[in-house]
């Protein structure tokens, strides 16, 4: 058994998540997996502010900061504004029940509402946006090492970085969303882990607790029993 992970992201609900669960007919057995992670972790009796994870984070790494203006991140303030206001909203509707016509129509719909969260201003949710890109410094070398393996043999520099994305981590500080664009990057990790979990994650088993174990996992902290 498998915990599933997103090629590239590390947070945000349905644009974030570093792992997500399954819907398959294993997900009894993922429910009592996470079970048993429950009882090897502890709970968190200080969640670190936004300000102690961002002078964290620059201390693992060179960072250049990100303006709201750009277009990732403006891609990630409609998703937290999709995931945590337009979604309550708006349910998906069961598509067995649907025709086609009323399945286009609803995508339509759901396009409509990204563009508008798109194009948003973030004080419009009160939300506080923050963005990092880690440029190719020797320091940061190692984490594109681990996010592109295959890509980082290039010798010819050139077409190496027209091939490779730029790190980004990004956090909204309302709703303590987060995301990182560097799947299996130990500084994604690293940093999941410094954010840590409540007993509310851990009693729900929610998707903070996903991510939290895999990336306890990823590190070494935790025994893989999948």
């Amino acid at each position: 058994m498998s915990l599933n992970r997103d090629k590239d992201c590390g947070i945000i609900s349905s644009y974030s998540k570093v792992v997500k669960m399954s819907d398959t007919q294993e997900d009894e057995r993922l429910k009592r997996l996470l079970q048993e992670y429950a009882k090897l972790v502890t709970v968190c009796t200080h969640l670190h502010t936004f300000k102690e994870i961002e002078r964290y984070f620059l201390e693992q790494c060179d960072a250049l900061s990100i303006t709201l203006n750009d277009d990732d991140m403006r891609l990630f303030k409609a998703n937290v504004i999709m995931d945590h206001f337009v979604n309550k909203e708006h349910k998906a509707h069961d598509f067995s029940d649907m025709t086609y016509e009323e399945i286009v129509k609803w995508h339509k719909v759901k396009n409509d509402l990204f563009y508008e969260a798109h194009s948003a201003s973030p004080q419009q949710y009160g939300l506080k946006l923050y963005g990092y890109r880690l440029p190719h410094t020797n320091r940061n070398e190692a984490f594109y090492d681990e996010a592109y393996p295959e890509l980082m043999k290039y010798t010819d520099q050139i077409v190496k970085r027209a091939k490779i994305n730029d790190i980004c981590f990004f956090f909204e500080e309302t709703t303590k969303e987060y995301y990182f664009t560097c799947a299996g990057c130990s500084l994604m990790y690293k940093v999941i882990i410094f954010i840590d979990i409540s007993e509310h994650d851990i009693k729900k088993h929610n998707q903070r607790f996903v991510t939290y174990i895999n990336a306890m996992v990823q590190m070494g902290y935790l025994p893989k029993l999948y």
